[in-house]
């Protein structure tokens, strides 16, 4: 049979229990709109005297609600995400660039083939051998608008590296030193709850810029980027370098000096090597391959002919550099080096249909040049709107495990009001038993008092 002092500490353990207890739902209601805070559940266990006895309630603290394999798959969407929302912000600016009808090579292209149309009516008319120069001017410059569209947005992710990179080191930097915090308080047999949101937050925010793998051996926990070079092992950080690479573009090594460039992916930062590394390089080098196919055909037409003086027809256009959509220029600066005459003889305008060909004829890249040019177009306009499309559907699939996890770790107020109420009512019931307690030992200290 239990004594009554026995009975009091019981009572009297459970009263610091259920104190416990309803610190810990305050807690929980307190924080219920803090971004990345995981909910905390009571830790009671009933405790027992030697003999079986039992000895009441003991609280042993909290536990911290987490999904891991939940929150991987949120890093891991949240990193696809970020990544493609890098992308598309960049095709889409590049897709307005070439998407005018009224504007832009497509048109350029039009005007000059016009104007070599014209000049077939009157081919000794300078004003008209001037407008084909003009014209031929308005393409060159179209063709450099569309390099620079290009070449600007490989620029501008090419700027986003650097900034990536000095994010990603601070982050981990500051995950390592919360590592060692979480190790020191295990060690010491705590449970900190608050400081493993926090690295969770910062895991998360890592993510948004890089591909990230998540392990721990020997809970040791292991960040690394998705090729598998090391970020952050238990409270050490490896930091990645920046430099610039001989073709003129931020590098990326490891801490291991390996250059990695090629192998990130994932986040801000893997968008937009992307970006720059293969999205643009493939539009730039179509765009090229345009160019310097179509001055070479306007050109082979041209020698074909004779200008106004009976000379053989010059090239009308020039092509330098390995950006050849940038380089093209218009070779000819005097009107009379059109070469419109097939015989040499003034007021023929026989080899204008060679030249007007050129419109209609396959380049060797298999289409004509305003297909070529519209197929190009297509590409970037479909490159775009797959981009926005895996965005959107990318973002979906995320809010729904975000959800997920907001089920899991959440805070439910409903919940914890109920909680609340059940601790309360446990804590009046403990503080019942210690005064009916007191109560019985006033009457046994009063008979006492009798008796005597």
């Amino acid at each position: 049979m239990i004594s009554l002092n026995a009975s009091l500490t019981i009572a009297s353990g459970a009263l610091d229990a259920q104190t416990g207890a309803i610190g810990v739902v305050n807690n929980n209601i307190s924080n219920v709109d803090t971004p990345g805070y995981s909910r905390q559940t009571v830790d009671l266990s009933a405790e027992a005297m030697a003999g079986g006895v039992d000895d009441g309630v003991s609280f042993n603290g909290y536990t911290s609600v987490r999904d891991q394999l939940l929150n991987l798959s949120v890093n891991s969407k949240t990193s696809d995400s970020s990544s493609l929302d890098t992308q598309s912000t960049s095709l889409a600016q590049i897709n307005s660039a070439f998407s005018g009808t009224t504007t832009g090579i497509g048109a350029a292209l039009s005007t000059f083939f016009s104007s070599i149309s014209s000049l077939s009516s009157n081919p000794d008319d300078s004003s008209a051998r001037q407008s084909v120069l003009s014209a031929a001017s308005q393409l060159a410059n179209a063709f450099h608008q569309g390099a620079s569209a290009l070449t600007s947005a490989q620029s501008d992710a090419d700027s986003q590296v650097s900034s990536n990179v000095a994010q990603i080191n601070q982050l981990t930097q500051q995950i390592a030193s919360l590592n060692g915090q979480l190790s020191a308080a295990q060690g010491a047999g705590q449970n900190d709850g608050a400081v493993e949101d926090q690295r969770d937050q910062l895991t998360s925010q890592l993510s948004q810029l890089v591909g990230i793998s998540e392990t721990s051996t020997d809970s040791q926990p292991t960040l690394t980027t998705a090729n598998g070079s090391a970020l952050v092992v238990g409270d050490t950080s490896y930091p990645l370098q920046v430099s610039t690479g001989a073709d003129g573009f931020q590098h990326i090594t490891d801490a291991s000096g390996t250059d990695v460039t090629g192998k990130l992916t994932g986040g801000s930062l893997g968008g937009a090597l992307s970006i720059r590394d293969t999205t643009v390089p493939g539009m730039l080098g179509q765009l090229n391959t345009l160019a310097t196919q179509f001055a070479s055909a306007v050109n082979t037409a041209q020698a074909a002919g004779y200008d106004a003086t009976g000379a053989a027809g010059q090239p009308l256009f020039s092509v330098s550099g390995a950006n050849s959509s940038a380089g093209i220029e218009v070779a000819l600066s005097d009107p009379s080096g059109i070469a419109a005459s097939s015989d040499g003889s003034a007021g023929s305008s026989g080899n204008l249909s060679n030249l007007l060909a050129v419109q209609t004829a396959s380049l060797p890249s298999g289409a004509n040049p305003t297909d070529t040019y519209a197929n190009l177009v297509t590409n970037i306009g479909s490159a775009a709107s797959d981009a926005s499309a895996n965005l959107t559907a990318t973002q979906l699939s995320l809010q729904q495990l975000t959800s997920q996890q907001s089920a899991v770790s959440g805070v439910s107020i409903d919940e914890e009001t109920t909680n609340l109420l059940r601790y309360q009512q446990a804590y009046s019931g403990a503080a019942q038993v210690i005064s009916t307690i007191n109560n019985l030992f006033s009457v046994v200290m009063n008979m006492n008092v009798v008796s005597s």
